[in-house]
């Protein structure tokens, strides 16, 4: 059974790695496809640099006599279609980073209807109010501001066209009461942080709960909380084709403990039979793989007993009659003759002073005597050595 687990294992591992490698062929291809694209657009972005450069100089050049680009019956300023086709998705890297002082791209503390001021563009320093969301692009869509003509190339003719703004080009605003004067005005909060919620606040309601953030929203500096926009529940028309809340609660299905609900066949046809991927196997079926690996395991254990040798047998022989054999017993003679050596033992110990003594070394014969004066060490007299053989 072991084996099967792990071969289902096995098979579910290389599956996601089939799945992971799919989705990067398939990245890279569709990077391969905007490759054109994004070359036009390059170029399209370089031609209009040029254009803007040579205008420059013409009105620097010209003065008062220079040309009004800007009357509205040229293309002046408009963005076609080409240069914002097919917006590259941007990395996690950049995502955490333009979302950060909003409390990260997991848990963004923003939400449609709130007021924001606009950080960077021709529109700085401008409040206005977040009509949409993109979170996998970090970026949002405001409602009146941060928009321009957009033209066809196919189509033809020019229409007003709002774009995406990156939610680090954006902060929150939210009227806040002034601590010393307690005038209410608009503050810039620059950072939020995600908290528990407060069940308990007037701000949370089923609504919210059901449809909006579960989470609270605080600005770390001030340790204030501020409130989510209204959340509404959305609204869903009924149709003549809808089954009513009536028919689907009510119970139209019964079945015993003693039958299954459903023909045995009738699962072989849902998931399949044979599959890598199954864990749960028929009883008969787990019977025979233990059986199977029973018989490998004993065939094994057969190999290896038919290569002992007879030395082998017969120390195998006495390991099992060794641990066959009952422990000894000490009788009580045994136990008479170890208390009497324990006693004459402790008592040698208590005449001797505590300890036992101690045979002293034998002497050696050599003899050591004092040097002169003039010499460095002690001179060692003694009988010769022996010569080297």
């Amino acid at each position: 059974m072991l084996k099967l687990l792990k071969r289902t294992a096995q098979a579910e591992r290389q599956a996601a790695r089939r799945m992971k490698q799919r989705a990067k062929q398939a990245e890279a291809l569709e990077k391969f496809s905007q490759r054109p694209r994004t070359r036009d657009a390059l170029r399209e972005v370089s031609k209009q640099d040029q254009a803007a450069r040579r205008a420059r100089i013409e009105d620097w050049e010209m003065g008062p006599l220079a040309p009004k680009r800007d009357l509205g019956f040229n293309s002046y300023g408009v963005t076609w279609e080409s240069l914002r086709h097919d917006h590259p998705k941007p990395s996690p890297e950049i995502i955490e980073r333009r979302c950060a002082w909003a409390g990260g791209s997991q848990m963004l503390n923003l939400a449609v209807g709130d007021r924001v001021l606009i950080m960077d563009g021709p529109d700085k320093g401008k409040i206005d109010k977040i009509k949409d969301i993109q979170h996998s692009q970090a970026t949002v869509m405001l409602e009146n501001r941060h928009k321009g003509l957009a033209g066809s190339e196919i189509f033809g003719g020019l229409q007003a066209k709002e774009f995406p703004i990156s939610i680090g080009s954006i902060r929150l605003v939210y009227p806040l009461r002034h601590p010393k004067t307690g005038h209410i005005r608009d503050v810039v909060i620059k950072q939020l942080k995600a908290i528990p919620p407060n069940m308990k606040s007037d701000n949370m309601y089923f609504d919210r709960w059901e449809y909006g953030q579960k989470w609270d929203r605080l600005v770390p500096s001030l340790n204030v909380v501020i409130p989510w926009p209204k959340v509404e529940a959305p609204k869903v028309e009924a149709t003549p084709s809808d089954t009513w809340r009536q028919e689907v609660e009510q119970r139209t299905f019964y079945y015993g403990l003693k039958s299954p609900p459903m023909p045995p066949s009738v699962l072989d046809e849902l998931r399949n039979r044979y599959s890598k991927f199954r864990t749960r196997h028929e009883q008969w079926y787990i019977d025979r793989h233990e059986a199977e690996e029973a018989a490998k395991k004993a065939k094994k254990a057969k190999d290896v007993r038919s290569m002992m040798s007879p030395m082998d047998e017969l120390y195998e022989k006495r390991q099992q009659l060794r641990q066959a054999r009952p422990e000894p017993q000490l009788t009580d003679d045994m136990l008479e003759k170890i208390g009497r050596m324990m006693l004459r033992n402790s008592a040698a110990v208590v005449v001797g002073g505590g300890l036992p003594p101690v045979a002293e070394p034998p002497v050696s014969e050599a003899k050591v005597t004092r040097p002169p004066p003039s010499a460095k060490g002690p001179t060692v007299t003694g009988p010769p050595p022996s010569p080297p053989p």
